[in-house]
């Protein structure tokens, strides 16, 4: 049976659409929180606006959603002769924790608190989706006296925030990814199984990725992507992940998800048919979840 040319209209068909949150490329600094004192640490001689978090004091973030809230942090070394300290920042909405981080941190050379004379960490940092509705987040911090917290905020960008899920052609598996209320196809990819998408340009195409976790995995672990568009390289992804704590499978008992991973590719005028291929971990699964700007049919017969 031959195949017809993908068409607008045979597009449309294949896709199943979705208002999905694109967020702005901005990144907007939160220089002041009701209640907290704002504390000044300079960096490689410039500036930056910190919070502080204890365990005996948390700290309170009303933020607005749908926005993407980017926390930088560096815990703090009270004394000499540490050299490692490791903490674990939480987010919290009410009850319910929406993000956290477990990491490390040694002393850094590029800073300099303003007020008192502990020395401070190297920097890290974790990415919050914080979903539509008004919510008081609170950042919580364990296994540390004390760590300083940058904040920065990205809302949704106006006028661009619907979007058209692709159906892939081909693809072994799919599944569903549960996170809150919503309830996201994904496509699976592993070796020898690749997810093939075909899609009529000229535009952008937005890939959510996510690792296959299953009980003997721990910790970070990584995988990598190809695409490709009839034999010719388009790119190579890598990215390194961990479990996902507010998402699950809603029909893969013995699978958890990893957090999601996200890249785009431009594409030119006419039809497109690209494959999707899982390069590591050998004997490893991941998800697919493919989308574009939906396109405005309106005037098209």
């Amino acid at each position: 049976m031959k195949s017809r040319p993908v068409t607008r209209t045979a597009l449309a068909l294949l896709a199943l659409l979705a208002v999905t949150p694109v967020f702005a490329g901005t990144w907007e600094s939160i220089e002041r929180l009701s209640g907290e004192a704002v504390r000044t640490i300079m960096v490689d001689g410039n500036p930056r606006l910190y919070f502080k978090v204890s365990p005996e004091h948390p700290l309170r973030v009303p933020i607005a959603g749908p926005a993407r809230l980017r926390v930088t942090s560096r815990v703090e070394f009270p004394g000499a002769g540490r050299t490692i300290a490791t903490y674990t920042l939480r987010v919290m909405d009410g009850a319910r924790e929406i993000e956290h981080q477990d990491t490390e941190s040694a002393p850094s050379s590029r800073v300099k608190e303003n007020e008192g004379n502990g020395g401070l960490g190297k920097s890290r940092r974790m990415t919050v989706d914080v979903p539509s509705g008004h919510h008081e987040l609170r950042i919580t911090v364990e296994g540390a006296p004390a760590v300083y917290v940058r904040l920065h905020l990205a809302g949704v960008a106006h006028g661009d925030a619907a979007t058209v899920s692709l159906t892939p052609v081909e693809a072994w598996r799919s599944v569903t990814v549960i996170e809150g209320e919503k309830s996201i196809p994904y496509y699976s990819v592993k070796a020898g199984k690749p997810v093939k998408l075909r899609l009529v340009g000229p535009t952008t195409l937005d890939f959510l990725t996510r690792l296959d976790f299953d009980a003997s995995m721990r910790g970070t672990a990584g995988y990598r992507l190809a695409i490709s568009e009839k034999g010719r390289h388009l790119r190579e992804v890598a990215f390194k992940t961990t479990k996902a704590t507010t998402a699950s499978y809603g029909n893969l008992s013995d699978r958890v998800p990893s957090k999601f991973d996200r890249f785009t590719l431009p594409f030119g005028d006419g039809p497109h048919e690209i494959l999707v291929e899982l390069l590591s971990p050998a004997g490893g699964v991941a998800e697919i979840h493919a989308r574009i700007p939906q396109p405005s049919v309106g005037r098209e017969e």
